[in-house]
């Protein structure tokens, strides 16, 4: 039995090893582009003000009969709301929102505690609490940094001894 193997000169050995060191760095470099590209998606998926996910989402499913009957009681009251947005003020582009509630007779509803939660849609992560002080009868102000125009929406809810009131705005704020 013969254990001759091929016999090869230098520079076919050596074009063989490189040949080898060329096909495993090919592979590894895609390896690494994989693995580079998956961190790059998960850290724009992950830091995105846009992408928001909704806190409690199952338990508010849950509750899907409670919200309407409590949406179908503030809906009895017969109150009546108009948001105003007034123009920025200041570095922070502070704006004044005021509130008008009325009952059913057109009459202010005073003595009201009124709170909201207000956010732009292109930012839906970034949610602003308000709670808004009465300033006359039926009139309920507060200052908010809305410095992006655009279209944002305010959850209301103003309860007083009467009753809970609430109801949801879009408000549109015009570019200076």
């Amino acid at each position: 039995m013969s254990t001759a193997g091929t016999i090869m000169s230098d520079s076919e050995q050596s074009a063989e090893t490189l040949a080898r060191w060329f096909w495993c760095g090919v592979i590894f470099s895609l390896l690494g582009l994989q693995i580079l590209m998956s961190s790059v998606a998960v850290f724009l998926s992950s830091s995105d003000p846009s992408n928001v996910i909704v806190e409690g989402y199952y338990e508010q499913a849950l509750s899907w009969d409670q919200q309407r009957q409590t949406q179908a009681d503030s809906d009895a009251l017969g109150w009546k709301s108009a948001v105003t947005c007034g123009s920025p003020e200041g570095l922070q582009a502070v704006r004044k929102l005021q509130i008008t509630l009325q009952d059913r007779a057109g009459l202010p509803v005073a003595e009201c505690l009124v709170k909201g939660q207000l956010f732009h849609h292109a930012r839906a992560g970034e949610v602003f609490q308000i709670r808004f002080t009465e300033t006359g009868p039926g009139l309920y102000a507060a200052a908010i940094p809305m410095q992006r125009s655009g279209l944002w929406e305010l959850s209301l809810v103003a309860s007083n001894p009467t009753g809970t009131f609430q109801e949801k705005k879009k408000i549109l704020v015009k570019a200076l």
